[in-house]
């Protein structure tokens, strides 16, 4: 099928975005579906088996460059970096580029030149460079994820899980240079005295040809040994999803049906809706009301009820003046804390009264144990 007719075709699949039917599984070894800002699943599958992921560990390798690295440093490419095999920008030794640069090879490209060029320009060396990446995952919390290099190529250990990976993806995705870099479509390299001019072209078909606005960012991954993994970021409205699968032979049109699903099966909601006004006493007589002022809205799987706990004194003094903060709300959905709300004086009813000197000692007395939970 001739090359423009095959990317028409393609361009045509993507209304289906909005029309698949949810899939009630996809054909990969494994795939995640989750909620960027609150990494809450919406679908799970195999999602925290160990696998190889191939070149979306460039994912990693990208943030770890941006959080390490300074965009503007010039790096030369070493022999090592022109030789590595697999997918490649096709750098020469001795060219020079820029940090930046070489990470629009990486993630559009899905340059292992520039994964090698970028290790070593940054952190010296290529081993040095994975460990940062192993650090980082572990500052993470992710217990499954080891990165034997910075490319994706195929090594005993290198592994990830399809939840892991999301939650690497979304991560990255709150860097505004990484998540700038991972929105191109398309890309140019301008030519210098060590190199020609490059035009890059992001290897995520979706990503590429989407008409809608609603995809933000993806990255491919192949080798025989590992399969296709994909990565794709979509936004619609206040809901941000990520959609990982690995070892998956039809991995466009799963990571379709796996986003509609998403966007279809969530919901916003403000959280400080679902915090009670609760009365405290004051101290001397009379009552004051605590409660949230300022809405708070996050995006939920659709049909999920979170549930608040306050902490709260058991009294308040009458000098508290309105809106002054008294407590707070924790609301969590299962073991996952969504947020912790602020509790301010809403009204209060005051009733002081002269107290004698026993009431005096009291009170004094419960200001020391005055915090509790409920």
């Amino acid at each position: 099928m001739p090359k423009k007719l095959t990317s028409l075709l393609a361009l045509l699949l993507i209304p289906l975005l909005l029309t698949l039917p949810a899939a009630a599984s996809t054909s990969a070894a494994a795939a995640a579906l989750l909620l960027a800002d609150s990494g809450l699943p919406l679908y799970l599958q195999n999602a925290d088996t160990p696998l190889p992921m191939a070149s979306t560990t460039k994912i990693m390798t990208a943030l770890v460059a941006i959080e390490q690295g300074d965009l503007e440093q010039e790096i030369e490419i070493s022999a090592a970096a022109a030789a590595a095999e697999g997918s490649s920008l096709y750098t020469r030794e001795g060219e020079r580029y820029t940090l930046e640069q070489l990470l629009y090879g990486l993630l559009l490209r899905s340059g292992n030149d520039c994964a090698v060029a970028i290790a070593e320009g940054v952190a010296g060396d290529v081993a040095a460079f994975v460990d940062w990446m192993n650090e980082r995952a572990a500052s993470l919390g992710l217990t499954a994820t080891h990165f034997e290099n910075p490319s994706g190529l195929d090594a005993e250990g290198h592994r990830t899980t399809a939840r892991e990976l999301a939650l690497i993806t979304a991560e990255a995705m709150k860097n505004e240079t990484f998540a700038a870099i991972f929105a191109t479509k398309h890309h140019q390299i301008p030519a210098t005295a060590t190199h020609d001019a490059r035009y890059l072209e992001n290897k995520h078909r979706l990503l590429r040809l989407d008409a809608t606005g609603e995809l933000i960012g993806g990255k491919t991954g192949y080798t025989r040994a590992s399969g296709r993994s994909l990565v794709t970021v979509a936004r619609r409205g206040d809901a941000t999803l990520i959609a990982v699968t690995i070892n998956d032979p039809d991995d466009w049109r799963d990571h379709q049906a796996l986003l509609h699903r998403g966007f279809s099966g969530v919901q916003p909601v403000d959280l400080a809706a679902l915090v009670p006004e609760t009365a405290l006493p004051l101290a001397g007589g009379g009552t004051l009301t605590a409660g949230t002022v300022a809405s708070h809205t996050v995006v939920l799987p659709a049909d999920t009820t979170p549930t608040v706990s306050l902490r709260l004194p058991r009294f308040c003094y009458s000098t508290t003046s309105l809106l002054q903060p008294v407590g707070e709300a924790v609301v969590r959905l299962g073991d996952k804390e969504l947020a912790r709300l602020p509790l301010v004086c809403l009204k209060k009813d005051s009733r002081e009264e002269k107290m004698s000197i026993f009431q005096l000692i009291r009170r004094a007395w419960c200001s020391i144990i005055n915090w509790v939970v409920v």
